[in-house]
């Protein structure tokens, strides 16, 4: 086939990310180290930010002995714009002013009197600290973290923006301030992809279903445990790793005319 040669070109460039740059927030543990790492195996450099600067500094020490790639770890609070600045201030200082790839993978803590209280049931002194606490840090910091990105990108005339959101913002389950921070995060997408495509700016979202890290399988029993597994074709939970094949992916150009779109990471649960 007349294609043939084209893909096998394309799939020998993209085994690699080598000699770009990347941050990954939330990226100490968890689904952000898995996309780290994904991204770190593929040759690129990554920047860790969290909350913990010990634990970022840790992860990317693991990360560059591991795939001899240049990593660093940085500290970070994406609900405040402020400390983006100045994590943007030293991802500049380490990168020389590029950030080829940008993932906003920091969320709220998941918490269970907040996931299992519906909206009208919510104690009337926590409704605004519930609801614009889980927001402030997945919907706002993913605004202010590409506020941030843009014109490092722009600079380049390349970039590639992932956010990672969830399967609720697509049809609702339950946790609504979570819900409505995860769909907030689609519409932002959306919009960076159509107004910043000018400028070879790719954007692009995970939607996540059940995903087996500390965060949310030590809070379940057996039996939930069980049964969150079973609502998904595959019967099972994905891996984090599985999320990070998936990120490399959209970041990648093995997506390079992919803009603007949600891919759907649940076994299957969700079918559209």
């Amino acid at each position: 086939m007349a294609y043939a040669g084209e893909i096998e070109a394309a799939m020998k460039e993209m085994q690699v990310l080598e000699n770009q740059f990347a941050l990954i927030t939330g990226a100490s543990r968890g689904i952000g180290r898995a996309i780290a790492e994904s991204f770190a195996a593929a040759g690129c450099n990554v920047a860790l930010a969290s909350r913990n600067l010990q634990e970022s500094r840790t992860a990317a020490e693991e990360i560059a002995g591991r795939h001899r790639v240049r990593a660093v770890g940085l500290q970070g609070d994406v609900s405040r714009q402020e400390s983006v600045r100045k994590l943007f201030q030293q991802l500049r200082a380490w990168s020389s002013d590029r950030l080829d790839i940008l993932v906003c993978n920091a969320g709220y803590p998941m918490r269970p009197e907040i996931w299992n209280t519906p909206l009208g049931t919510t104690p009337a002194d926590k409704l605004q600290a519930w609801y614009f606490g889980v927001f402030s840090t997945d919907a706002m910091g993913a605004v202010f973290c590409t506020f941030e990105a843009l014109p490092l990108m722009m600079a380049r005339r390349s970039g590639r923006i992932l956010y990672v959101s969830s399967t609720p913002a697509l049809e609702g389950y339950q946790g609504g301030p979570y819900t409505m921070a995860k769909a907030a995060i689609l519409g932002l997408m959306r919009d960076v992809a159509r107004e910043y495509g000018k400028h070879n700016i790719r954007v692009n979202a995970l939607a996540l279903g059940n995903i087996e890290t500390p965060a949310t399988t030590d809070q379940l029993d057996d039996e939930s445990r069980r049964a969150l597994a079973a609502e998904a074709p595959l019967k099972r939970w994905g891996k984090p790793e599985e999320v990070g094949k998936a990120a490399l992916f959209l970041a990648s150009e093995l997506s390079s005319f992919i803009t603007g779109q949600v891919l759907v990471v649940d076994g299957g649960t969700v079918r559209r």
